[in-house]
C-alpha cells in the first residue's frame, strides 16, 4: 500500500497522465464504428502543419488543413470499407506497377526516383499508401458506376484533339522552386526570390542545367533538370503550354504553378523534332477505355455522397 501522504500525489499524477493520454488520442471522427484518431490525422498532415506561421493567423491555417485532411480520411474510411465489403483488393504487386509508372511518367527510373522523393522529404511508402488508395476509389467506381457507352464520333474527335499540336515534340529542361498555396506570404515570397535568382543567372550567362543542379527541387535536378523528349498531353499542362511556345534556346520567364505541390518553373527548349501520330487503329480501343474512365471519375464525388448518406459518420473535430 502507498503512505497516506503519497495518494494524493500519486492521484494527480494519474489523472495528467490520463489528460495526456487523451489529449495524444483524441477522436477527431468515428466511421462507422471505427476511430481517426488525431494523432493519425496530424502524422499525415504533418508537412502541410510544418508550414503553419506562429500566431492567431497559423492557429486558422492549422485548423482549416485539419478539417480537410479529416474529410479526405472520412471519405477514405468509406471507400475502404466499401471495397472490403465487396472483396476488391489493391495487391501489392499491382501497387509497386503503379509506382513504377509513376517513376516513368517523370523520366525517372527507379533509383531517380527514390532519391528524388528523399530530396523531397516524402517516403517510398506514403507513395505507395497514396497510390493505393487513388486505385481503390477507381476501382470501386468501376464497378459501382455503369461506364457509358463511348461512340466512334467521340473517339474520332478525341483522335483529332489529340493529334492536332502532335506535328512536333520538344526536348525541354525545368527548373522548380517549391511554393504550395499553402505556403505562408513570408514563404511563398522566399521562393519566388529564389526563382528569381536562379533566372537572373541564366541570364548572366550561365548553363540551364547548372543552375537546375545548384538550386532546382524537382525530381531531375541531378540531371540538369532534363524533361526528356516529350509530345502535348504528356507534361503538367502550364509547363508543356511554356515548352511548346519557346523556340530551341530560349528560356521562359517565371511560371507559376498551384496547389500542394505549386510553385516556380523556369522552363528552355533545347530541341524540337517530327513525330507521327499513332494510326486511329492502334490507339482507339485506348482513346474509348479513357473517355469511358473519365466519365466515371466524374461520378465520384456523387458516390462519395451516397456512401456518407448510409453511413455513420460522427465528427469531433
Amino acid at each position: 500500500m502507498f503512505p497516506a501522504l503519497m495518494r494524493p500525489f500519486l492521484l494527480i499524477c494519474l489523472i495528467a497522465s490520463a489528460t495526456k493520454a487523451e489529449i495524444k488520442d483524441r477522436i477527431a471522427a468515428v466511421v462507422n464504428g471505427q476511430p481517426i484518431t488525431l494523432s493519425d490525422l496530424e502524422e499525415r498532415l504533418a508537412p502541410e502543419l510544418a508550414r503553419a506561421p506562429a500566431g492567431p493567423a497559423g492557429v486558422a491555417q492549422r485548423d482549416k488543413v485539419l478539417r480537410t485532411g479529416l474529410e479526405a480520411m472520412i471519405d477514405e474510411r468509406l471507400v475502404e470499407s466499401e471495397a472490403n465489403s465487396l472483396g476488391i483488393d489493391i495487391s501489392d504487386e499491382e501497387v509497386t506497377h503503379f509506382v513504377e509508372q509513376l517513376a516513368k511518367q517523370n523520366n525517372l527510373d527507379m533509383q531517380q526516383f527514390r532519391a528524388a522523393l528523399t530530396q523531397q522529404g516524402i517516403s517510398m511508402e506514403t507513395v505507395r499508401e497514396s497510390l493505393k488508395r487513388q486505385q481503390l476509389m477507381l476501382r470501386l467506381l468501376q464497378y459501382k458506376v455503369k461506364p457509358r457507352k463511348v461512340s466512334d464520333e467521340e473517339v474520332q474527335a478525341a483522335y483529332a484533339s489529340m493529334n492536332k499540336d502532335l506535328e512536333y515534340e520538344v526536348r525541354a529542361r525545368d527548373i522548380f522552386i517549391l511554393s504550395p498555396d499553402s505556403a505562408t506570404p513570408a514563404q511563398q515570397a522566399t521562393a519566388k526570390a529564389k526563382a528569381e535568382r536562379a533566372l537572373r543567372r541564366i541570364k548572366e550567362g550561365e548553363s540551364f542545367a547548372k543552375v537546375a543542379r545548384d538550386m532546382s527541387e524537382g525530381p531531375g535536378a541531378a540531371e540538369g533538370g532534363d524533361l526528356g523528349y516529350f509530345g502535348r498531353g504528356q507534361m503538367l499542362q502550364a509547363i508543356e503550354d511554356v515548352a511548346f511556345g519557346l523556340q530551341p534556346g530560349e528560356v521562359s520567364g517565371l511560371v507559376r504553378t498551384s496547389g500542394d505541390h505549386g510553385g516556380w518553373h523556369i522552363v528552355t527548349v533545347e530541341d524540337r523534332r517530327k513525330m507521327a501520330p499513332r494510326p486511329l487503329s492502334q490507339v482507339q480501343e485506348e482513346i474509348r477505355s479513357r473517355l469511358a474512365q473519365d466519365s466515371i471519375m466524374k461520378e465520384r464525388e456523387h458516390y462519395l455522397q451516397q456512401l456518407r448518406k448510409t453511413a455513420q459518420v460522427d465528427e469531433k473535430l
